[in-house]
């Protein structure tokens, strides 16, 4: 465990979790620059870090930013937003949470964003702001849009759940 945040963090969303605390999502960039690195820490509010977690970009994608993040008992759940390639205009953004231990930030367990109504090669994405990444009814809600890359002007709402195991 580390409570240092990386060199060139990015944050993408600060969200107050409660008992003095606040969890940051957000990104570093490698070394040349280029390709980001998904990051989050839990720190108290008045800044200082309890602990920092780098993530692993998943699967088959070459960068990855945390965008969202939002506590439920004792885990944190983050949102990713990874890029399958370099070349936007070919590249799928693909959505997956990583449930993190509040205490120390130790990854828990990941579950992939099944987006309903997507078919083929898209892309998703989750706009800023907290009401896109919440707690309802015992259930992880996840709210954005995505669009086939073969129609990229033509956007589509969805709405996805995920249980706390991050199962659908």
């Amino acid at each position: 465990m580390t409570t240092e945040i990386p060199q060139g963090f990015s944050s993408y969303a600060s969200e107050s979790i409660g008992d003095g605390k606040q969890c940051v999502a957000g990104a570093t960039r490698d070394e040349d620059g280029m390709n980001q690195r998904p990051v989050a820490y839990v720190a108290q509010t008045a800044g200082k870090p309890v602990w920092t977690k780098s993530l692993d970009l998943p699967a088959d994608t070459y960068q990855s930013r945390a965008t969202h993040c939002v506590r439920e008992g004792d885990a944190v759940y983050v949102l990713l937003q990874s890029d399958t390639q370099p070349e936007q205009s070919l590249s799928q953004t693909l959505l997956k949470v990583v449930k993190l231990s509040l205490s120390n930030g130790a990854v828990q367990a990941s579950g992939d964003v099944a987006v309903p109504g997507a078919q083929g090669a898209y892309s998703a994405f989750v706009e800023e702001g907290a009401q896109h990444l919440r707690w309802d009814n015992g259930a992880l809600q996840v709210t954005g849009q995505y669009f086939s890359l073969s129609d990229p002007d033509k956007r589509s709402d969805f709405h996805a759940t995920l249980k706390a195991d991050l199962t659908h």
